[in-house]
């Protein structure tokens, strides 16, 4: 799966001294296309897929709004950043193009200092998403897949390629010998370095201080550089190779048990996006080496559970006060339009964030045994028009019709746990919003099916007319981590958890999910619960 490529920008202008100006200002940076109008532009998107597009607002035929939408409607450009450029001094200009999905403005004439800076900034957002989707991926990779040196050998050269890098060399502890020894390793195929497996490097007093203290002194960054005094002398690694490096100490239980080595020749500083993944990589790796030292496979359970876990409740607490924060801000007031618009954005992907890290956690509550249902009364039709009020929000976003029919004969009061079944029932209509196309349908019937001593079964179903489930797609929809095609990671999102949390809440009330499906033919999702009355 390939992450990283050039960082590249197309610039859609009619005014070709307009793409001459910003050609200069960026093009010492970054791969830059132009096209000279609307038609040419979406073309040169789909063939060249760049990082972000600068459009412009006013142009013939085509003009800068018809162009975005014709962007945003491509599952192949939807998600490429839009930056408007414009000469116009009119809000209302700005509202519309923020509503059809602009991320930001450039007025004209053009200040060389804010155009690199604009760029600069939603490049790095750009980046940020895919750091974050390779740290999901090799996160996954790990968590479903046997320990192999194939499968280390495959996250370095992941890793190594997204970082445009010469080598990243892992080094484990040898006790005995008291050496660092190059376990596995990713060289550039381009570059004609020797191979280091196997090569060792004395393990001496100086390694371990150094390492210690980035765990001890607080405010440390997790991680050596070749320009640190002393560090080429600790490692004595090969100069006419590693001349240029950064280290992260791989620990277990505070103890030191591995080293990663990223290098390149090239004399350039190492900025902070390279660092957090390095540092990323070695907090991934020290979770499976932990796991991986353990024998039998209960514990090895309890261990992803406590790995998922303990991470999920790291990423929760600066998640909670993002959101409070977006809150703050939102009921402040006075802000400009743009702003705004920008911070509802930012809590909702926030908010979608946060029911990522809530159902990791209830993963691991489940491997722990500790997943408990509550048992309350509440009004089942108000908690299903409520589950429906809100994921009609996403629905019309995509002009799709959401209706629903419940029986009568569902009694209005019932006892079980309300939060918990909601849970399930968004979870399904987030899927099918999720899979089915523009100006699609997607309904949901609630029907009794049962009764016996006081205890009422109730069948739901939820079908669209949406992209379809192939059958053996089918057989891994509800596994853990699992997603119908991988590949739809990137174009829809999630993470291959909801419908597998969702199986095991039915489960616990006495009940069961399951599909009919065909490829191209929508979907049916089938689900019942048992409810007290």
């Amino acid at each position: 799966m390939e992450f990283r490529k050039k960082n590249s920008v197309l610039i859609v202008d009619d005014e070709r001294v307009n793409i001459s100006t910003l050609k200069g200002i960026l093009s010492p940076e970054y791969t830059v296309y132009a096209s000279i109008n609307g038609k040419e532009a979406v073309e040169t998107a789909h063939k060249f897929l760049p990082d972000i597009v600068l459009l412009d607002v006013l142009m013939p035929d085509m003009d800068g709004y018809e162009t975005i939408s014709a962007l945003k409607e491509s599952e192949k450009t939807k998600h490429i950043p839009v930056i408007f450029i414009t000469g116009l001094d009119d809000n209302q200009a700005e509202i519309k193009g923020l509503a059809l999905g602009a991320m930001d403005y450039i007025s004209k004439p053009f200040n060389h200092g804010v155009v690199k800076l604009r760029v600069h900034h939603q490049m790095q957002l750009v980046q940020r998403q895919r750091q974050q989707s390779l740290v999901n991926l090799i996160a996954q990779n790990f968590l479903i897949n046997a320990y192999t040196g194939t499968l280390y050998t495959d996250t370095l050269r992941m890793i190594g390629e997204f970082m445009g890098i010469d080598a990243i060399l892992l080094y484990k502890i040898d006790k005995n010998k008291n050496v660092l020894v190059c376990r596995n390793e990713w060289i550039a195929p381009d570059l004609e370095l020797k191979k280091c497996i196997d090569d060792k490097i004395p393990l001496n007093d100086d390694i371990i201080s150094a390492a210690n203290n980035l765990l001890s002194e607080e405010g440390n960054d997790l991680f050596l550089q070749s320009e640190d005094a002393g560090t080429k002398n600790y490692l004595k690694l090969d100069k006419e190779n590693f001349n240029n490096y950064i280290v992260t100490p791989i620990f277990i239980k505070s103890k030191m048990t591995a080293i990663l080595v990223f290098s390149r020749n090239k004399e350039t500083s190492w900025n902070e996006n390279e660092t957090d993944l390095a540092v990323l990589t070695a907090s991934i790796f020290s979770g499976v080496f932990e796991r991986d030292a353990i024998q039998h496979e209960e514990y090895l359970s309890r261990a992803k559970s406590e790995f998922l876990s303990r991470m999920s409740h790291e990423m929760r607490t600066p998640m909670n006060a993002i959101i409070g924060m977006l809150q703050v801000i939102k009921v402040s007031g006075g802000l400009p339009e743009n702003i705004t618009n920008h911070c509802n954005s930012m809590n909702e992907a926030a908010q979608s964030l946060m029911r990522h890290i809530n159902d990791v956690l209830d993963i691991s509550d489940l491997g722990y045994g500790t997943f408990k249902l509550s048992d309350t009364a509440f009004d089942f039709k108000a908690m299903v028009c409520d589950t429906l009020k809100n994921a009609d929000i996403n629905a019309c976003k995509k002009k799709q019709a959401l209706d629903c029919k419940i029986d009568p004969e569902i009694p209005e009061s019932l006892y079980g746990d309300e939060k918990r079944l909601k849970q399930v029932i968004t979870t399904i209509l987030a899927n099918a919003v999720k899979f089915t196309s523009e100006e699609g349908v997607i309904f949901l019937d609630a029907r009794k099916t049962g009764e016996e001593n006081g205890i009422i079964t109730i069948q739901m179903e939820v079908s669209d007319n949406g992209i379809g489930i192939s059958k053996e797609q089918q057989d891994r929809l509800f596994s853990i981590f699992e997603q119908a095609d991988g590949s739809l990671t990137r174009t829809h999102g999630g993470i291959g958890i909801g419908l597998a949390l969702s199986k095991r809440i039915l489960e616990l009330m006495d009940g069961d999910i399951w599909v009919e499906s065909e490829l191209g033919k929508g979907a049916k999702f089938y689900f019942t619960c048992k409810l007290k009355k």
